[in-house]
């Protein structure tokens, strides 16, 4: 099959296209779900000429090469039943991307002190915009946005979807964009630099260190973050603040002995009422569904080898990483009939599931079985004989 005609068949838009029908048609009968956004970097930190290579950052926060992806999932409100619906994947470097600095930069006239090479960036940039085909960041999270809650909408006009993303879309944009125009609720992670609105003259304060009107503790026999509990530990939740008409809610777990234990107390903004203590802790609750696409991300990257192929091509690199996505929603979706199958346990227990029935084990099995199928054909072959197979295994053993 030629490469064009392979594109044609089979590329990231027609394999996001189909994921996302599946998931609309398993999610027919939910009256209410929470649609987690969130960004996850692709990390190419020892690839140097892939095409259409970007910059992202590494885990300590250094910038390395590779490739951006805005992924949305969406999960019922006990946050079990996860459906992954769609991916995009792009590069800061690509000839379609212009960051949010570039465009505020066309968006006023050309500065006349503006040396020659900044007048060609400045009509370089005008060129693309003028296109109407370029995209960033912004632009793709909010179109993923617009597309998934029309989707969803579409067979149920009353669906209630409240949209779950971290800091990277505190943006007055988003919120007016998820509220005003696609009619839905949002939970959103407000950055800790965040200011108070201006009142009657008085200086802005940063959120995270103002004096809010309403104030809850709830305590915890015991709170579990990542591998370490705590005992006896709180939680305080203080609403009753601002930000342009939207509802603020400051949350800080603290310890037996009253210690933060996190570095700053965490800010989140939404359009949903806000006026008792169970409603700003109903918040915090469902930001903290969040997690499940984290753990998305950790399937994506530690089983399926999200960030492991090393295709050059760029189209390909979208269309490969999109394909994981596609796979990855399979699972998911699957888990729950899978986890019955006693040809399945086995498969399980193959890949070192030792009696647990998860999608990471499932799919080292197959990959056991794979291997074996492929030596057993080869053994057949070169028609090697359980005494060859005996003196292979006892040069490994003594490292020959």
């Amino acid at each position: 099959m030629g490469l064009d005609r392979a594109k044609n068949i089979l590329d990231d838009k027609k394999i996001s296209e189909a994921l996302l029908e599946r998931g609309i048609s398993n999610l027919t009968c939910k009256d209410e779900l929470l649609i987690l956004h969130d960004g996850s970097d692709i990390r190419k930190k020892y690839a140097s000429k892939l095409e259409d290579l970007g910059k992202v950052r590494d885990l300590n926060g250094k910038i390395i090469n590779g490739y951006s992806s805005f992924n949305t999932v969406a999960v019922d409100l006990s946050g079990k039943e996860i459906t992954l619906l769609s991916t995009e994947i792009y590069s800061n470097r690509s000839e379609s991307f212009i960051s949010q600095k570039d465009l505020l930069l066309v968006s006023k006239p050309l500065s006349k002190k503006a040396s020659a090479e900044q007048a060609a960036h400045y009509e370089e940039i005008q060129t693309k915009v003028a296109t109407e085909e370029y995209q960033n960041s912004s632009i793709v999270a909010k179109q993923q946005l617009q597309k998934i809650s029309v989707a969803l909408k579409e067979s149920n006009p009353d669906k209630k979807l409240t949209h779950v993303i971290d800091r990277g879309s505190d943006d007055d944009d988003t919120f007016k964009h998820i509220d005003t125009e696609l009619d839905d609720d949002f939970v959103i992670r407000l950055k800790a630099s965040r200011l108070s609105e201006s009142q009657c003259g008085l200086a802005r304060e940063k959120l995270i260190d103002k004096t809010f009107e309403n104030k809850n503790t709830k305590h915890y026999p015991k709170i579990q973050i990542k591998s370490k509990v705590y005992q006896n530990a709180s939680c305080v939740v203080e609403w009753g603040e601002k930000l342009n008409g939207y509802n603020v809610i400051r949350v800080q777990l603290l310890t037996s002995e009253g210690k933060s234990i996190f570095r700053a107390p965490m800010l989140l903004i939404s359009n949903k009422e806000v006026t008792c203590a169970e409603h700003a802790i109903s918040i915090y609750h469902i930001y903290l569904k969040r997690s499940k696409i984290e753990g998305v991300f950790k399937f994506l990257k530690d089983v399926l080898g999200w960030e492991d192929s090393q295709i050059r091509e760029y189209a390909a690199i979208k269309t490969l990483l999109t394909f994981c996505y596609f796979v990855a929603g399979y699972f998911y979706e699957i888990e729950s009939a899978l986890i019955e199958n006693e040809t399945i346990k086995f498969i399980a227990h193959l890949g070192g599931g030792k009696g647990k029935v998860t999608r990471t084990y499932i799919l080292r099995g197959f990959a056991k079985m794979i291997t074996k199928v492929t030596v057993d054909e080869a053994i057949e072959e070169f028609n090697i004989t359980p005494e060859q197979i005996q003196e292979i295994m006892r040069m490994m053993r003594i490292g020959y």
